[in-house]
């Protein structure tokens, strides 16, 4: 009964993180503001994070994870099914998760905090997942690409709400490609 309580109360303090910070920049968040918001005691609070850095944090990890799960599960498809379509699958996946959960992510993706900056947990996901798809190693110039490609077809789909085609990504890289040549 009282993991469940906790639970709550760590999702309320959640809800009412994310609709302050859809309100006001993070600085301006305080344990004090959120604890009114959500109707807690500052020590509730504090039984729960030890300070908004560590929720905002928390709620970071919780996209992050999601994503690499979803990244692990189409690339351990692939390898049991060549015919299976590793783009199709992740962006299906990816696409229903990131309409639901598209303002939260575009909020906590403007939080700057450094190495635990969501922006710098994706890229670093996303180097790592293609680096062992794709056999590159993670200081090759085509890892950079492909790291970057993945960024860009996360920020489409945020903002378009809507997964790129693998036509229009295939022209946007032929367009590219010609400024090359």
């Amino acid at each position: 009964m009282g993991d469940l309580r906790f639970e709550r109360t760590d999702e309320m303090l959640q809800i009412y993180f994310m609709k302050l910070l859809a309100e006001m920049p993070f600085e301006q968040i305080s344990v004090s503001k959120l604890a009114k918001a959500s109707k807690i005691d500052r020590t509730t609070f504090y039984a729960h994070y030890e300070n908004t850095y560590q929720l905002a944090e928390q709620l970071i990890d919780q996209h992050i994870d999601f994503i690499e799960r979803v990244l692990k599960e189409s690339s351990a498809q692939q390898q049991y099914d060549s015919r299976f379509d590793s783009y199709d699958y992740f962006n299906t996946e990816l696409m229903s998760y990131l309409l639901k959960n598209r303002l939260e992510i575009q909020h906590l993706r403007q939080l700057n905090f450094g190495l635990n900056s969501f922006n710098v947990k994706l890229r670093d996901l996303f180097a790592t997942a293609y680096s062992r798809i794709f056999h590159l190693a993670k200081e090759e110039f085509s890892q950079y690409i492909l790291t970057t490609l993945a960024m860009s077809n996360f920020d489409f789909i945020l903002e378009k709400q809507r997964v790129p085609s693998k036509k229009e990504i295939k022209e946007g890289l032929s367009k590219m490609a010609s400024y090359f040549s």
